[in-house]
């Protein structure tokens, strides 16, 4: 037994060649063979990669695909065995057929798949399909609401937010993003966050919070907004409670100023103001305006004066009382009274008289009206009172003139209670002298 194998190995050595190229010779055959008797075969290419293109109808109406899908598919072909051995996905294209898509919700949609190469290989129907989700997109502008709630204890004292000047920067928003998100939001607030204390106006990034219709905060939505850098100007004022005053003018240096001033009552009596400085710090009181003496009769004594409060402030303050107006009425007053008197043209004093003219006061007499407390205007008579006619503001004159001119009156005495009311004029006549 042992010879035989011997034979046979010894037999196989030396006929190796001959036997390898036998092998070689079938094999060849058998492909020869196989390629005339099975010239087509059937192969499955896989993850080709889908291409995912929304079509126009998609676009004009708003749709997009919710998520960032990455979808790969596998094809069936058939062809020349030599031609479809060299083929791999790089070779086709795949697309996800949208055609169909025309609303939003999930849909299933096939997949077109073609090849890009130039053998002639069937491709078997593509039946693979992919679950989607489709949303509608929309957008809303929302004005931006500044809310300084959690900076407000950091004011220093004396000091307050002016909430009618917050700006925000922009000072709208554009938000996009899937239609019902959209329709949940109702408003905007940007939230002003600051750590130090706050003495002046300031600006500073703020925090962007939505809201939906029920005023809920809505947390972290997914959708994008125009502007992400939001500023807000948050201006700080100075307030300080001021006492209202009403100040007096034109009264002569005898007059009792301060005892006509006591008697003036305003209502309210005083106002809280802000200022976008400090100065109103350096402030006791807050003068509402100014009369003049001469114009302070019987009817303005005897019944109420009203004023907007608005057009007396300074630039930049603010009224945080809320009085729109405030009433000047004079009080203790009941006794006083007006009377006329009858001043002679002898009686009135020329100052200030131009040289080359010769001036004649056409009027004879001048009828003055006094008003204070009656004992006091009853016990006057006419030469306690002072007429004068300052002529140092002078017209252009070249021949002759006729003209008014307001005099001033005076009451002659100290801390005189009592006043000329009115604005008495007289004509006075301005001739040129020949030299």
């Amino acid at each position: 037994m042992s010879r035989i194998f011997k034979n046979f190995a010894l037999s196989l050595k030396t006929n190796i060649k001959t036997i390898i190229t036998a092998v070689i010779l079938s094999v060849v055959v058998w492909f020869a063979i196989s390629i005339q008797i099975f010239p087509d075969v059937t192969e499955t290419i896989t993850d080709i990669p889908v291409i995912i293109q929304p079509p126009a109808y998609m676009i004009e109406n708003n749709l997009q695909l919710a998520e960032e899908y990455e979808f790969t598919a596998n094809v069936q072909i058939r062809g020349k065995r030599r031609e479809i051995g060299r083929l791999n996905s790089g070779d086709f294209t795949a697309y996800l057929n949208l055609a169909n898509v025309t609303e939003e919700g999930e849909h299933t949609v096939g997949v077109l798949i073609s090849t890009n190469s130039n053998f002639d290989i069937e491709i078997s129907p593509n039946t693979q399909v992919m679950r989607i989700r489709v949303e509608r997109i929309d957008s809303i502008t929302l004005e931006l609401a500044p809310n300084t709630s959690l900076i407000r204890n950091l004011l220093v004292e004396g000091m307050q937010i002016d909430e009618s000047g917050l700006t925000a920067n922009p000072p709208e928003i554009t938000i996009r993003g899937e239609k019902t998100i959209i329709d949940s939001i109702a408003r905007a607030e940007v939230i002003v966050v600051h750590n130090e204390e706050i003495f002046s106006t300031f600006s500073v990034a703020g925090e962007l919070r939505l809201y939906n219709n029920n005023d809920v905060w809505i947390v972290n939505p997914d959708v994008i907004i125009d502007s992400e850098n939001i500023i807000v100007t948050v201006p700080v004022h100075k307030v300080k409670t001021l006492e209202l005053n009403m100040v007096i003018v034109g009264a002569p240096s005898n007059f009792d100023l301060t005892g006509l001033a006591s008697k003036m009552l305003i209502t309210p009596s005083e106002l809280t103001l802000s200022s976008p400085d400090n100065s109103i710090a350096h402030r006791s009181h807050f003068d509402v305006g100014e009369i003049l003496l001469s114009e302070i009769d019987m009817q303005l004594l005897n019944n109420q004066f009203r004023d907007t409060i608005a057009p007396k402030l300074p630039e930049g303050y603010k009224n945080i009382s809320g009085n729109a107006s405030f009433t000047l009425e004079f009080t203790g007053v009941s006794d006083y009274t007006q009377h006329s008197f009858t001043v002679p043209r002898d009686n009135i004093t020329i100052l200030n008289e131009p040289e080359g003219f010769e001036i004649e006061i056409l009027t004879r007499e001048l009828t003055v009206n006094v008003i204070g407390p009656t004992a006091y205007v009853q016990a006057m008579s006419v030469e306690d009172i002072n007429v004068t006619l300052n002529l140092l503001s002078f017209p252009d004159v070249t021949d002759s003139l006729i003209d008014s001119r307001s005099v001033q009156c005076g009451i002659r005495g100290m801390r005189v209670p009592a006043w000329v009311a009115g604005n008495p004029q007289v004509d006075v006549s301005f001739t040129r002298i020949e030299q």
